[in-house]
């Protein structure tokens, strides 16, 4: 299934590849590479080797893995329940007409 990078903000996130690094680390490598179990209003749950780690999505940029490479997401966009977040697309779309 092909997603439109432009609505990944609004699409739910497990079962995505990602990686991640903190954002107070501005030109760091980005680790914790691992797929998305869970997604919660506040919180990004990434399982690497057995082991499950928890990320507070406020203080991280993501890189999530898609079909045509890799898209970098700064945290602070994707908060929220992911039901919530397209609602609100929805909205802006009934705004724009």
């Amino acid at each position: 299934m092909m997603i439109d990078p432009t609505y990944l903000t609004y699409h739910d996130l497990i079962g995505f590849q990602v990686l991640a690094r903190h954002k107070s680390m501005d030109q760091g490598e980005f680790s914790n590479f691992g797929l998305i179990i869970d997604d919660t209003k506040n919180m990004l749950y990434i399982k690497k080797d057995n082991i499950v780690k928890k990320l507070v999505k406020k203080d991280y940029v993501f890189r999530i893995k898609i079909e045509d490479g890799f898209l970098e997401l700064n945290g602070s966009k994707i908060i929220g329940v992911p039901e919530n977040r397209l609602r609100s697309l929805k909205k802006k779309k009934r705004l724009r007409r």
